[in-house]
C-alpha cells in the first residue's frame, strides 16, 4: 500500500516521540506506516536489571520497538544495525542510499523525522535529520520531508503542571523545561490533533520498558494532562509539496476530530 506516512528514527522509543499519535491516526485511516529506526540503542539505559543485560539490550529493545510498532498500528517497522552513538561518523552516502531505497519502495506521503536540533541536541537525532533529508532529495517518489518540533512554551507549561502536584519533571536525565523549540522557529507548523489517540502512544512507550527509569515523568504523567500536552503533534517542513502536504495533515486531522466528538 503507497502513501501514507513514514518515520525515520535514530533508536527504539523515538518513533513516539515524533511521531506516534499521527502515525496511529494513519493506520486508523488506512493509510500506509512505517518505521525505519537505523540503531538498535545498545548505549541506552537499562532501567531495571531483570529486563536485559548490556549484551542482550539491542535484541530486547529491537523487539520493544516491534512491539510499540504493533501497538500503534504501524505496518512496517525496520531496525538497522548501525552503531549507537556513532550516526555522525557513519558513512552517510550508504545509509542515506539505503534509506532512499526504502522510500522508494513504499513510496510515503510524508516522511518525518527529528529536527536539526534533534529534539534535545543528541547527536544521533541530528545525523538521522541530515540522513533523511539527504535521502529524500535522492529518492526518486517526492515524499515531503517535515521535521518534528516540540513546543518551549508547552513543555515548560508541563514542568510547571507536574511542579505543582509533586511529580516528577525529567526524563532521560533531561528536564522538561530545557526542552522545545520557540515559536519563531517553526516557521510553517502543522499542528496534528491525536488527542483519541494518546492512549496508544502511552501504550507505545511503555513498550519500551529497559529507557524507562523510575521518576521518568512520562511514566506518572495524569490522564488530562496526557491528553493536554501528548494530544498535538507539531511537524515543520523541510522539504514539501505544499499542497499535496497539507491535505494529508487535514485527512488525519479530521479523522482525529471526528472521533473526539463521538
Amino acid at each position: 500500500m503507497n502513501g501514507g506516512l513514514m518515520v525515520i528514527t535514530a533508536h527504539p522509543d523515538d518513533e513516539v516521540l515524533v511521531a506516534g499519535g499521527t502515525l496511529a491516526a494513519c493506520a486508523e485511516l488506512g493509510l500506509s506506516t512505517s518505521v525505519v529506526c537505523l540503531t538498535r540503542g545498545e548505549n541506552g539505559p537499562i532501567a531495571h536489571r531483570g529486563l536485559a543485560s548490556r549484551q542482550t539490550l539491542p535484541a530486547v529493545r529491537a523487539q520493544e520497538l516491534r512491539e510499540a510498532g504493533a501497538a500503534l498500528g504501524v505496518g512496517l517497522v525496520k531496525c538497522y544495525r548501525r552503531q549507537d552513538g556513532g550516526l555522525r561518523w557513519s558513512n552517510r552516502s550508504a545509509i542515506a542510499g539505503q534509506l532512499a531505497r526504502i522510500i522508494d519502495e513504499l513510496q510515503p506521503d510524508v516522511v518525518a523525522t527529528f529536527g536539526e536540533d534533534g529534539l534535545y541536541y543528541h547527536s544521533d537525532h541530528i545525523a538521522t535529520y541530515e540522513l533523511a533529508r539527504m535521502a529524500t532529495r535522492q529518492a526518486a517518489h517526492p515524499a515531503a520531508l517535515y521535521r518534528s518540533v516540540w513546543s518551549a512554551a508547552e513543555m515548560r507549561r508541563l514542568a510547571g503542571e507536574l511542579r505543582r502536584r509533586n511529580l516528577p519533571t525529567g526524563l532521560w536525565g533531561l528536564e522538561l523545561e530545557d526542552l522545545g523549540v520557540e515559536a519563531e522557529d517553526r516557521e510553517g507548523e502543522v499542528v496534528v490533533d491525536v488527542v483519541p489517540f494518546v492512549g496508544q502512544k502511552l501504550q507505545a512507550l511503555y513498550c519500551h520498558r529497559t529507557q524507562l527509569e523510575p521518576g521518568h515523568a512520562l511514566l506518572s504523567l495524569p490522564d488530562d494532562l496526557a491528553e493536554r500536552f501528548l494530544g498535538h503533534e507539531r511537524f515543520a517542513p523541510v522539504q514539501a509539496r505544499a499542497g499535496a502536504t497539507r491535505r494529508f495533515f487535514d485527512r488525519v486531522t479530521h479523522m482525529a476530530a471526528k472521533m473526539a466528538h463521538g
